[in-house]
Parts: structure tokens; C-alpha cells; sequence
């Protein structure tokens, strides 16, 4: 009976690593460097990006929470399939950043790429800043 419990123990914790790195849904646990900048259409970046380690879980609902804890940042929003299912269009609200700039609803896209085992975020502000618009990407990995 011990053998028996200690071979599911192990067969699900093997499920649990092989789900981990799908990359053919946006569902799950990512992580990586989120790049924080702002836009102008005419100009460009204004000013340096700044580059923080931070988490974003898609949950199989729709919910989506993160957090980049040395921008200060908390994320909690939706997400939906885009063009596919390892695609999302994504919606988040971002609070308690240290630059407010990045505090409000942001819209964006996480698109996998399953090949090179990484996804692509880039979210765009949904409000207008009188420096331009803020912008928040990332590469990101399961």
C-alpha cells in the first residue's frame, strides 16, 4: 500500500512539472525581468526603463494576479484566449506602484512562443500622462 501511495505521490508531482512547462496555454505561474517605460508618440521613451524580477498567475478562470516587488507593483485583472489558446488578451489593474505613472488599467497581449519556451507581455495604459503613455513588457518563462 505504501509503494502504491508513494508511485501517485510521484506520478502527480511528474503531471504537476510537465503541466508547469506547457507553453501551449497561457494558464499558469510566469516569471521574469517586467520592463516599465513610458512612450511618447513623437519621441519615443522618455527617460530610462527600469527593469524589475516579477510573477504573473493566469488562473484557468480568467483571474489574473502578479505582483513586481521592488516597483511596489500589484496586478489583478482578467484574461481571455487571443487567435488561440496559448494566446491571451489580457486586462490588469496596477496599484501601489512607487512611480505612479504605472498605477491604473493597463490592456495588452501575452503571446507564447511554445518553440523557444518563453511568452511575450506587453500591456499599454489606458489612460493618457502628460509625459506620454506607460507602458509595461516582459519575457517571460513558466
Amino acid at each position: 500500500m505504501r509503494r502504491y501511495l508513494l508511485a501517485v505521490i510521484a506520478a502527480s508531482s511528474l503531471a504537476g512539472l510537465a503541466h508547469a512547462q506547457d507553453y501551449t496555454r497561457y494558464q499558469g505561474g510566469w516569471n521574469g525581468p517586467f520592463l516599465f517605460y513610458v512612450v511618447q508618440q513623437d519621441t519615443g521613451a522618455q527617460g530610462p526603463p527600469e527593469v524589475y524580477p516579477g510573477a504573473l498567475q493566469i488562473d484557468f478562470d480568467g483571474r489574473v494576479h502578479g505582483d513586481v516587488p521592488e516597483a511596489a507593483c500589484m496586478m489583478m485583472g482578467s484574461s481571455t484566449d487571443y487567435v488561440s489558446p496559448a494566446n491571451a488578451s489580457i486586462e490588469l489593474t496596477v496599484s501601489g506602484c512607487r512611480d505612479a505613472r504605472f498605477n491604473g488599467h493597463f490592456s495588452g497581449k501575452l503571446i507564447n512562443n511554445p518553440a523557444l519556451k518563453y511568452a511575450s507581455l506587453r500591456l499599454s495604459s489606458m489612460r493618457s500622462l502628460d509625459s506620454g503613455t506607460a507602458q509595461i513588457s516582459a519575457i517571460i518563462r513558466h
